[in-house]
């Protein structure tokens, strides 16, 4: 198990954007991820990359996840420009 700090990938709001499962959710609120686990970066400078990256991975458009609120399974996640 890895601890994840602020700062990389794991806790990043583009870790796993667009498709943000349990995995990422509980390396989110537990700061901890295994070795193996790899996630798809959605930052807008990478996009056209189609990235891979660690929990632990960085770089320097990091930007902070925002904590999840428990939701029903109907409320979909909202999205500001």
């Amino acid at each position: 198990m890895l601890h994840v700090q602020e700062g990389q990938c794991g806790l990043c709001s583009h870790f796993g954007e667009g498709h943000a499962n349990s995995i990422v959710m509980r390396i989110r609120s537990s700061h901890e991820a295994n070795e193996d686990v790899i996630e798809d970066c959605g930052h807008p400078k990478h996009s056209t990359l189609h990235l891979k990256v660690t929990a632990i991975s960085r770089c320097d458009g990091f930007e902070p996840a925002k904590r999840q609120s428990a939701r029903t399974p109907l409320e979909a996640p909202t999205r500001s420009r």
